[in-house]
């Protein structure tokens, strides 16, 4: 008798899990149907608010990255989508593959994010962080349901 295939899936987000979970206590994941959902709130230093994000990956694509609270109006000139999903990277600059570390990657940029919003707050509304040549296309967003 042949065992059946197993969900390689499975494994990747798994390692994907536990490699956020021990770089970043705030963020508390789970696994479902394919899609790893981790969830917390974070402050960083000399930041005015607290957010709470939703972080969304389905394996070989860049993670969905959503500020659940404050509720922060989409705007292309802060690079978040209309669903509140943010713009981190600008996907010919990096090709997401199984292998690319969340945890060393989408994690590190939201806080990035973060830092350069409270900044957008502050200054006038000038987003100072750096850009992309083309972004916020719906081809662009990223993806959070896997569809196999």
């Amino acid at each position: 008798m042949i065992p059946k295939r197993r969900n390689h899936k499975y494994a990747f987000l798994t390692y994907q899990q536990r490699l956020v979970e021990s770089k970043f206590s705030f963020l508390k994941c789970h696994i479902g149907r394919n899609v790893l959902k981790c969830v917390g709130w974070l402050q960083p230093p000399d930041c005015t608010h607290r957010y709470k994000v939703l972080i969304e990956y389905v394996l070989g694509y860049e993670p969905k990255t959503t500020v659940l609270f404050p509720n922060v109006k989409p705007s292309k000139h802060i690079h978040m989508y209309k669903d509140k999903s943010l713009c981190l990277s600008f996907p010919p600059d990096l090709k997401w593959t199984q292998n690319s570390r969340m945890a060393e990657l989408t994690i590190p940029w939201l806080v990035e994010w973060i830092i350069f919003y409270e900044i957008y707050l502050i200054n006038g509304n000038i987003w100072e962080g750096p850009e992309s040549p083309v972004h916020l296309t719906e081809a662009t967003r990223n993806i959070n349901i896997d569809d196999e």
